[in-house]
């Protein structure tokens, strides 16, 4: 498969799914945590708290990896992202507008968490404060497809 048509089939199944499964380390020791995301192209935006345990990971050392996949209950059927990259921490959800936005419209039901957290409750409002948004750039993208045979990978390097 050429480039173009990989980049096409690995943004359409970014932009079709919601759940990323991040994988961070500290000392020696890994750690998987689910995010939401939204994405411009291939970047990957997703929001959390900088003291949860990807957070401080993530403050160490900003190299990652994740996928994106369904649960599937057949192996052939298996089709998915793994990804490498580095992460950046961009801000709070007051001060990036523009990402705010792009959850609100990918996620109606968190409009409140944006522009009224303390309708949610004193304590989502007081987790609400600390909460920052943070940018994947993924320097390798693998696209799994097992129907067109076993552990079948297609790879893109964006740096």
């Amino acid at each position: 498969m050429d480039e173009k048509e990989l980049s096409k089939i690995i943004l359409e199944y970014i932009e079709s799914h919601n759940a990323l499964s991040l994988a961070t380390e500290s000392d020696g020791l890994p750690h998987a945590a689910s995010v939401f995301y939204v994405n411009t192209g291939f970047n990957l935006y997703f929001l959390s708290n900088p003291r949860s345990r990807h957070g401080i990971n993530l403050s160490r050392n900003p190299r990652v990896s994740a996928t994106i996949n369904e649960d599937y209950s057949r192996w052939r059927m298996i089709k998915g992202i793994q990804l490498e990259g580095n992460v950046n921490v961009l801000g709070g959800i007051w001060e990036k507008g523009r990402i705010g936005l792009s959850f609100i419209k990918k996620y109606p039901d968190v409009s409140d968490f944006f522009s009224l957290p303390i309708k949610l409750g004193e304590e989502i409002f007081r987790k609400v404060e600390d909460v920052k948004f943070y940018e994947l750039i993924p320097s390798r993208i693998y696209f799994i497809n097992n129907e067109l045979g076993f552990g079948h990978r297609e790879e893109l390097t964006l740096i």
